[in-house]
């Protein structure tokens, strides 16, 4: 395997590992895809869809 080709492959691994951890403190989700992300723009970043909702409790 080059170098390159472990790099690569290092790199796809970091990003995975980065979008879970995202995922797993992220404010809001979508009722629709499940997407999980951290701005409310008022509709899912991944399907567009309106139904957005808080993954905090409100206290």
């Amino acid at each position: 395997m080059g170098l390159f080709e472990q790099f690569g492959r290092q790199v796809e691994q970091f990003k995975q590992t980065a979008k879970e951890r995202a995922e797993e403190t992220a404010n809001f989700r979508c009722r629709a895809c499940d997407a999980r992300f951290n701005t409310d723009d008022g509709q899912c970043p991944e399907c567009g869809a309106a139904k957005v909702e808080s993954t905090k409790s409100e206290e």
